[in-house]
């Protein structure tokens, strides 16, 4: 077991150019690999051209992607140059866009037709007199013509001419203008109109009868429209297999995360180099993907070049992964500091369990971990969380905020609230001496065990003799010696010069210990949120019990146990979080370590979505 992080490990693979896609992404998908290019080779190919070819795609992407299968999209087995493959897939999608041009065309004006039609049921909806005929406003003569407007709901017009014959009909959704007259007139009013982001509506001269028979004729053209439509829609798609569309949007898909991944790599005229970090330990996981995938490729794991700066992975069991989230809201352990995750997994149950003490809340919230954890990997912290919360439910006998139900295994801590306040103290302790003791460990590997033993372990020595005071008075003797020893080290780090080392040196002294007091002291929290818990659920307990009635009763338990759970849980998640933080990472941990940040493998159909 070690509490280091470890240094990812540098990789080179040499595959051909033709294979060098494919290569990328199986070491991809192993979700190991970090890209770091560096080479002595000069790449003689650039990528530049591929992704001004990629701009092609893109323009036809914006225009026919509605038209482009969505799913089971999947990049061709056979691999090649990649700018050959992505030749192929864009000649494809040219030769498919001829043949569906015409079908899409037809597709769009049958779907503008619709719109129209759609506007003209409605205006006939709310004509006011069912004896109209608009069939036969198609039917003007040479001189008077009519047009039908859709205007935005309040839209604002001009005054209209005199000449005009104008009705203003007001929906709701949209208000409709009808406009007959002469065509000079009609058209300066359409001109208007169409600013006002209008929509003009074609009249068909075939429409017959009252309202109510357009109205029939209308829903009868759109049903064989969207007949027409279904066709055609079958037509284009069937385009797909003939012009291989989906193999050809899964290339270029791949070459796109390709593109956005790796802006150049060393290229020669035959082969390519990929290089980076790895957290694979055992060389298994990237030689299997080269090997299932079954590319041209060779790896090894030569030293890292000096000048780079290797990240830091933090190999820790299944069970302490989650607690990772911790130590990484300051940033990655260097190499010379202590991994704190597997500790975590311990400490921060037990803070949480003991302030959200009971059996039946932690039974929910446990259950709720095991049925998202595989989803969210992180709520596996709540099935710890949940579990140490039911046992110290057993301690404090307490089941839904009832403790009558059954026995505490040591109180209840309403009712003896000063041992539920001394114990965290007490542990309080115990955490800030195990963040001290975690710094040692950090300077020694940091090869300052020197410093450390003549100043930082004189002041632990002085916070215990402290602590120790309030039961041996002794202990104080303790702590003098130890501050004799705090100020000979001072000046022995200090060196030939000390110069002005004392006066520093008391006042970091000063503010170390009164630090690590007011730390320890604040570990009291726990014991008062554990109080808080349990008297916010006695409340709606009371509340239940004089209701006088057994559903109301149980409805407000019910209730209250919901508010208990999403309050109580979110502050003391802050507070067990806040705890970690401020008063047991502040002691060892500066997060000064490199982050490893592995290359995402392609996510197919999802990636043609985001392109476009």
């Amino acid at each position: 077991m070690t509490l280091r992080p470890s240094h990812a490990r540098w990789f080179e693979v040499l595959t051909t150019r033709e294979d060098l896609t494919l290569t990328l992404e199986a070491l991809a998908a192993t979700g190991c690999i970090e890209l770091e290019t560096h080479s002595e080779t000069n790449p003689e190919v650039s990528l530049q051209n591929l992704q001004e070819r990629m701009q092609t795609f893109n323009m036809l992407a914006r225009r026919y992607q509605p038209y482009w299968p969505s799913t089971d999209l999947r990049p061709a087995t056979v691999t090649g140059k990649p700018g050959l493959v992505l030749d192929t897939a864009l000649q494809r999608l040219l030769k498919w866009e001829q043949a569906a041009l015409p079908l899409i065309h037809r597709i769009e004006q049958l779907n503008s037709e619709q719109t129209g039609l759609g506007l003209l049921h409605s205006f006939l909806s709310h004509l006011p007199n069912d004896g109209f005929e608009l069939g036969q406003l198609a039917k003007t003569g040479a001189i008077l013509n009519t047009l039908l407007f859709a205007l935005p709901p309040g839209s604002r017009i001009g005054p209209v001419p005199e000449t005009l014959l104008v009705s203003r009909f007001d929906t709701g959704v949209h208000d409709f203008l009808l406009a007959v007259g002469i065509d000079s007139d009609r058209d300066a009013l359409a001109s208007e109109l169409m600013a006002c982001k209008a929509e003009m509506i074609e009249i068909p001269a075939s429409l017959k009868g009252t309202r109510q028979s357009a109205r029939k004729q209308i829903e009868q053209q759109q049903l064989e429209n969207d007949l027409q439509l279904q066709q055609l829609q079958r037509q284009v798609g069937a385009l797909s297999r003939p012009y291989q569309l989906h193999e050809a949007l899964g290339d270029i898909y791949r070459l796109d995360w390709f593109l956005n991944n790796v802006s150049s790599l060393p290229v020669s005229r035959n082969f390519a180099w990929v290089t980076g970090w790895t957290s694979d330990r055992d060389d298994r996981q990237l030689s299997n993907a080269l090997n299932t995938s079954r590319v041209n490729a060779v790896i090894h794991y030569p030293p890292a070049p000096q000048k780079l700066v290797a990240p830091q992975v933090m190999y820790n069991p299944w069970w302490a992964q989650p607690f990772e989230l911790f130590a990484n809201m300051l940033g990655t352990p260097a190499h010379d500091e202590v991994d704190p995750s597997r500790l975590l997994a311990f400490l921060v149950p037990l803070l949480f369990g003991y302030m959200f003490a009971d059996v039946g809340q932690g039974l929910l919230l446990f259950v709720t971990g095991l049925l998202l954890h595989k989803r969210w990997p992180v709520l596996r912290i709540l099935v710890a969380n949940g579990f140490a919360a039911m046992l110290f439910g057993f301690v404090f006998g307490s089941v839904f905020g009832r403790e009558d139900i059954i026995p505490a295994l040591w109180l209840h801590p309403v009712t003896q609230p000063l041992p539920v306040l001394m114990v965290p103290l007490a542990g309080g302790v115990v955490i800030i001496l195990t963040g001290l003791l975690l710094n040692a460990a950090g300077a020694f590997w940091r090869g300052q065990a020197r410093q450390w033993l003549l100043t930082d372990a004189a002041v632990l020595v002085i916070y215990l003799s402290i602590l120790a005071s309030f039961f041996s008075p002794h202990a104080m003797t303790t702590a003098l010696v130890a501050l004799a020893w705090y100020f000979t080290g001072s000046l022995l780090v200090a060196g030939p010069s000390p110069g002005n080392t004392l006066l520093p040196a008391a006042g970091m002294l000063v503010e170390t210990v009164l630090q690590l007091l007011v730390n320890t002291v604040s570990f009291v929290r726990v014991g008062a949120f554990a109080l808080a818990h349990g008297g916010l659920s006695m409340a709606f307990n009371i509340m239940a019990d004089a209701t006088g009635n057994l559903f109301a009763g149980l409805l407000l338990l019910a209730l209250g146990n919901l508010v208990v759970m999403a309050l109580e849980g979110l502050v003391v998640t802050i507070q067990t979080t806040r705890l970690i933080l401020f008063e047991f990472f502040i002691r060892f941990l500066r997060g000064s370590g490199r982050t490893f940040r592995p290359l995402t493998a392609p996510a197919t159909e999802a990636g043609i979505r985001r392109m476009t």
